[in-house]
């Protein structure tokens, strides 16, 4: 992971409202410090990552892992 990236899994309130309101306040906070929201997933993609990190052999791990460091900052800037 770059250093310029956070991840982060956040139990959310069982209030539909209130989950609005979480992820406004996020977004806001973000932008407010110079950040950027990027990407936004439901569900624990943590987890899942390690599931699937867990299943494959370790240098195909490795080589994701590789050409994410390559490529996800040259994403960010066209975006």
């Amino acid at each position: 992971m770059s250093p310029e990236n956070l991840t982060m899994v956040i139990r959310q309130p069982k209030d539909p409202r209130a989950r609005e309101l979480l992820l406004e306040q996020v977004r806001h906070v973000v932008k407010l410090y110079g950040g950027r929201v990027t990407s936004t997933a439901h569900g624990d993609e943590i987890s899942l990552s390690m599931k699937l990190a867990d299943r494959l052999p370790i240098h195909e791990v490795e080589a994701a892992r590789q050409e994410l460091a390559t490529q996800f900052p040259e994403q960010l800037r066209q975006a």
